[in-house]
């Protein structure tokens, strides 16, 4: 969550700085969260229904990126769409630019309009910092609620003269 809302303050003139930061940032994240997620779901079940459970959680991880794929990716094109100044240009240009910071620049190329391609370098980055700043206030939002309703291990009485057992999540007792 911090870093994307880190990222969503990236302008134009950030450089590679800023941006390795936050990405690192994310990086590490990503890299403490989702192993010991993944670890956490498989471990509440038996160990004859781990393959299955495997296959269930990759499945989930797939399409829920390709659905956060198409989500963001449509509120980016839509930012971006929306922010980019176009004004002089033909419809036909118009329209076309507006469908990728990629096409904008050809066409700002071709046109010999250096505006054009400023102005598509800061939609670009405009959207992106909105995409990020979703995605930031989701992670947010997610963890909170993950630490209202997520169960805690408990201490599990033992007899006299032994250290408690811990019960995980999973209801696997542990010394």
């Amino acid at each position: 969550a911090f870093a994307a809302l880190l990222g969503s303050r990236t302008t134009v003139d950030s450089g590679y700085g800023f941006t390795a930061l936050w990405l690192s940032i994310a990086g590490v994240g990503f890299g403490f969260s989702v192993v010991p997620a993944m670890d956490g779901a498989l471990g509440t079940l038996p160990r004859d229904r781990a393959g299955s459970g495997s296959g269930l959680l990759m499945t989930l991880r797939q399409v829920g990126a390709a659905i956060g794929i198409a989500l963001l990716g449509s509120l980016l094109a839509g930012v971006f769409r929306d922010r980019l100044d176009v004004t002089g240009l033909p419809v036909q240009a118009a329209d076309t630019a507006g469908d990728s910071v990629v096409a904008a620049h050809l066409i700002g190329e071709k046109a010999g309009s250096a505006r054009l391609v400023a102005s598509a370098d800061s939609a670009y980055v405009h959207g992106m910092g909105v995409v990020l700043l979703v995605c930031g206030i989701a992670a947010l939002v997610s963890a909170l609620l993950a630490a209202a309703f997520l169960p805690r291990a408990t201490p599990v009485p033992s007899a006299e003269g032994v250290a408690p057992d811990v019960v995980t999540p999973a209801g696997n007792a542990r010394q």
